[in-house]
């Protein structure tokens, strides 16, 4: 059963995304809330799987909420904003929002939240049980270094016939071509940005609007500033991250 709690401040809508989500298999509203504040005060003494958090509210709004519950509750529920208004989309990206809705809701897209979410869930626990981070290994000064792909590596770069991997442990580089390269980082977070970048998507701390609709990112820990998102790639990208 997903333990849902559901935040808007108006009641015809709370309560019609209510109806919606019990017409879902297996799904549970454990809380419905007018206020923010009233999802954090049940959040400090109850759980939930998932919140739907609308964003214009009084006292405290929707992204306030979903820092408040990022930083505070231990194990926080994923966030999915649902709201009349766009332009909140990065910055629900960068706090790592699970999905974003807009009203007016339909059957059809808050189904498919759900199916996200559950998506997600199947991730995580195929991911626990496997043998762990995708190992990478790269010769350096005559020996192999192995690196844990997913938590050591954020970008890799083609460069003036050069393939160069930012990581941790330094700047490499090496000869595998970015296709085959991303052949094999695929499903372990990588994402091609643009025809010289491949982008490790849980690295990305900053997404900035371009010129064109397109983006740049910042990534963490990552010397490489400026990350293009190329026009050619921006609709997988924004299908990956949410947006």
């Amino acid at each position: 059963m997903i333990r849902i709690i559901v935040v808007d401040d108006e009641f015809p809508t709370r309560q019609e995304l209510a109806s919606l989500l019990l017409n879902i298999k297996d799904v549970e509203i454990v809380a419905e809330c007018s206020l923010g504040q009233e999802a954090l005060d049940f959040l400090q003494k109850d759980t939930a799987d998932l919140i739907y958090l609308d964003i214009e509210m009084p006292q405290i709004n929707g992204i306030e909420t979903a820092k408040i519950i990022k930083s505070t509750i231990k194990n926080p529920p994923e966030i999915i904003f649902s709201t009349g208004f766009d332009q909140f989309a990065v910055t629900a990206f960068e706090l790592h929002a699970l999905d974003y809705i807009l009203k007016p809701y339909t059957q059809e897209r808050i189904l498919a939240s759900i199916m996200r979410f559950r998506n997600l869930q199947k991730q995580l626990s195929e991911k626990q049980a496997s043998s762990g981070d995708l190992k990478f290994p790269i010769w350096h000064n005559d020996k192999m270094i192995l690196l844990n792909a997913e938590s050591e590596i954020s970008l890799i770069k083609s460069e003036q016939q050069r393939i160069l991997v930012f990581s941790d442990k330094g700047i490499f580089e090496i000869n595998t071509p970015l296709k085959e390269l991303e052949q094999k980082l695929k499903g372990h977070g990588f994402l091609r940005t643009h025809k010289c970048y491949i982008v490790n998507i849980n690295k990305v701390r900053e997404v900035i609007p371009w010129f064109n609709d397109t983006f740049v990112l910042m990534l963490e820990n990552c010397s490489q500033k400026d990350i293009p998102v190329s026009r050619h790639y921006i609709q997988e990208f924004k299908k990956y991250v949410n947006l």
